[in-house]
């Protein structure tokens, strides 16, 4: 076998490789032999065909799939380490035409590491904004927590109103005609939490328990159940239970009672510090986005659009267990936001670039500032991670043991990205958290 680079051009080099007869001859046999035992001709038993009479009866072009199976990819690899090329991404293939006898050529175009040229990357200049934990952030927490610990008291004189959470029964028809999956009995739903079908809560307010209301509603257009979606529908309901959330005192009870603390004065003081570090956390994601963001634009990198083509579909795998931790697939997205696969890989191939732009950029600040670990950044890495494992450090070492390459290249990958963020010429400006939702609004 010989091995020829063409060239390297826009991050992806150009094979040739050669396969000389001998090669592809065996590559043929082993076909052959796989091919055999799942044909049938008559007058041979099963798995006793010879060769000659297989190529016959079916062609000789029968074994070329699978010879190919096993000839390319031991070519590939030979040829991409004797010419000492380091592939980042899925090879694609032009293999010549196949004659027996003769030596096959295989063409390969294939992603490699890209030259990278660092720009500037002391003094970048970035801002973000900066949101202060005010009295009132600590009061909405609390009445968040003073929310999460109310309880449930029955009503059984007054009409439900939004806020309250009932029983029902309830039996879903369409022009009459009860459908699949409509029905449900003693099902627990909060008035005014928005996760039935709009407006069928908002029909519910008013009512005492005991009492029946046929229940209109029409399904949205984007509904997941294409049968459903648009149509009108009929749900007879009936309130079994009405209950109303009760708020207890913002006291020292309280206090004991949710956390570890005696007085609500320590609660309060503790809600605060936890408000304050996620302020912090946040603040310094914030920065680390930004310089990170502003580095890549002062370096020079071409990517191959088959790595592009990898960091997008991390990207999407990503995606798709954010959807099912909410209990949605993919699929199911595509038909509620009206779009599609396509629609949604062009609007995330540029955050795909731009990620592996990033990660070539930040291998290659490792390798130019020389960033190493020491044993003791190690250790502390390691008992970190045997904390949040729950396990004793010598476990946790024992564990990482096979992954600790790749757990030490990303503790290098934070001495760059902090590196970055330590020589950067940071402006903070304060925005209320008001702001910063409007701000939200905007870019969604």
């Amino acid at each position: 076998m010989e091995a020829r680079l063409e060239k390297i051009e826009n991050s992806e080099a150009y094979l040739e490789i050669e396969v000389d007869a001998e090669a592809l001859e065996e590559g043929l046999e082993k076909a052959y032999r796989k091919v055999v035992k799942q044909v049938t001709i008559p007058g041979f038993r099963k798995g006793k065909v010879p060769r000659e009479f297989l190529e016959a009866h079916f062609g000789k072009e029968v074994l070329y799939e699978d010879a190919m199976e096993f000839v390319v990819p031991g070519a590939y690899e030979k040829a991409i380490n004797d010419l000492e090329i380091e592939a980042i991404a899925q090879p694609e293939f032009d293999i010549g035409e196949i004659q027996e006898g003769q030596a096959l050529i295989i063409k390969v175009k294939v992603a490699v590491k890209p030259e990278v040229k660092l720009g500037k990357l002391e003094g970048l200049e970035v801002s973000i904004p900066v949101e202060k934990v005010s009295e009132a952030d600590v009061d909405r927490r609390l009445e968040e927590m003073r929310s999460r610990y109310a309880q449930l008291v029955e009503k059984t004189d007054t009409p439900s109103e939004l806020g309250d959470t009932v029983t029902i029964d309830f039996i879903g028809s369409i022009d009459g005609v009860p459908f699949e999956g409509g029905a449900g009995e003693d099902y627990q739903l909060e008035l005014g939490s928005n996760t039935f079908i709009p407006g069928f809560e908002d029909q519910l307010t008013g009512l005492k328990a005991g009492e029946t209301k046929d229940v209109k509603v029409t399904f949205p257009e984007s509904y997941h159940a294409e049968d459903l979606a648009g149509k009108d529908a009929v749900f007879q309901t009936t309130v079994n239970k009405i209950e109303h959330r009760e708020l207890r005192p913002l006291d020292d009870e309280f206090a004991q009672e949710v956390s570890d603390f005696e007085t609500m004065e320590e609660l309060r003081n503790d809600v605060r510090d936890y408000l304050l570090k996620v302020n912090e956390n946040k603040q310094n994601n914030a920065k680390k986005k930004e310089v990170l963001s502003r580095a890549v634009e002062q370096c020079s990198i071409d990517i191959a659009p088959a790595v592009a083509e990898n960091q997008f579909q991390t990207l999407l795998s990503q995606f798709e267990e954010r959807l099912s931790s909410q209990g949605i697939a993919l699929d199911q997205y595509f038909q509620m936001t009206n779009s599609n696969l396509n629609e949604f890989k062009q609007d995330m191939l540029p955050e795909a670039e731009r990620n592996a732009k990033t990660n070539f950029m930040l291998e290659k600040i490792i390798e130019e500032k020389g960033f190493e670990l020491t044993d003791e950044e190690i250790d502390i890495q390691i008992a970190e991670i045997a904390q949040q494992m729950g396990v004793e450090f010598d476990q946790a070492k024992q564990n990482l043991a096979g992954v600790m390459d790749k757990v030490s290249f990303n503790m290098k990958v934070d001495k760059a990205i902090q590196y970055l963020v330590d020589n950067a010429v940071i402006t903070e400006t304060e925005i209320s958290a008001e702001n910063i939702e409007k701000q939200g609004e905007l870019e969604d």
